[in-house]
């Protein structure tokens, strides 16, 4: 009875922040050695899983935004100021929870993959200039969640779990990037609760690459385990243990994204509160959910 009261009374709170440093040296010094800009751009529960990323000169981070009394999370995009950009409009409009929205660039363009699970499809979407819309469905036989691509040696690599066996990362492989991702031989390359789901992009630091890994051994985004990759090919995966990136305060109860552009990285991190409040709230989430219901997190 205890157990099911706190699971009902508490609750994540998440917050991003910005460090205008590379990831590899904040990995080797630790969050504490640096300045980070924290964010409060809305009053919901979850400003979380932040993706930065750049069009021209101008920085954005896209990130999901979470409310219990909202229903499913969706997709935010804002300029460093805060600015809102509806760059995601269409996708939200889509019925059920939206996450880890994946942000990278191939040959001059910017690519997305957001995390859909319960449409059961990786599906790719690219931006035209105004917004992101349907590329193309890249994998449309699971319930894939926190999916990143990687392009090494012109192998394009895709990393993904999926929402029944989070912590188990697979790996596929394509000649190119809209290509019939294979099944790599190796997978799954991890089944671990400390670091078989990912928590952010692979890291390319001088020809070495990097596999972020969320730690839930202790609590749900617990810290990071930063994994190197040692060998990758069509036939061969090889990975250790690099770094754990712990929290800090403000926010010291969990970390769960690292995601970078250039020299500028971006985390999120939590707290766990405890609101007797919630116990209405998130059981009224769960209704809402089963029923299909979502209110727009913001006016139009």
């Amino acid at each position: 009875m205890k157990s099911l009261l706190s699971k009902f009374t508490t609750q994540d709170f998440w917050r991003m922040g910005l460090i205008q440093q590379n990831p590899i040296s904040i990995i080797e010094h630790g969050l504490k050695a640096f300045d980070i800009q924290w964010f409060n751009f809305t009053e919901k529960d979850f400003e979380a899983d932040p993706f930065i990323f750049m069009i021209g000169e101008k920085r954005f981070i896209a990130y999901e935004i979470f409310d219990y009394s909202h229903g499913n999370g969706k997709i935010e995009c804002v300029d460093l100021e805060g600015k809102r950009y509806p760059f995601f409009n269409d996708i939200n409009t889509i019925t059920g929870h939206k996450s880890y929205p994946f942000i990278f660039e191939e040959a001059g363009d910017i690519y997305c993959i957001v995390e859909t699970s319960d449409l059961n499809e990786i599906t790719l979407y690219q931006f035209n200039g105004s917004k992101f819309v349907k590329h193309k469905t890249l994998l449309n036989d699971g319930k894939y969640i926190d999916s990143n691509i990687k392009k090494i040696n012109h192998v394009f690599y895709l990393f993904t779990s999926t929402s029944d066996a989070p912590f188990k990362q697979l790996l596929f492989y394509s000649d190119t990037l809209l290509g019939e991702y294979q099944l790599h031989p190796l997978s799954p390359i991890a089944n671990d609760i400390r670091n078989g789901r990912n928590g952010g992009p692979i890291i390319e630091d001088n020809g070495q690459y990097y596999r972020v890994g969320q730690n839930c051994q202790q609590t749900y985004g617990g810290s990071l385990q930063i994994m190197k990759i040692t060998a990758i090919s069509p036939t061969e995966y090889q990975e250790l243990h690099f770094k754990d990136l712990m929290p800090v305060e403000p926010f010291s109860d969990g970390i769960h994204t690292l995601s970078y552009w250039g020299d500028t990285t971006v985390i999120d991190s939590k707290n766990i509160l405890v609101k007797y409040s919630n116990i209405y709230r998130k059981i009224k989430y769960l209704f809402m959910v089963k029923l299909g219901i979502e209110k727009p997190f913001f006016d139009k």
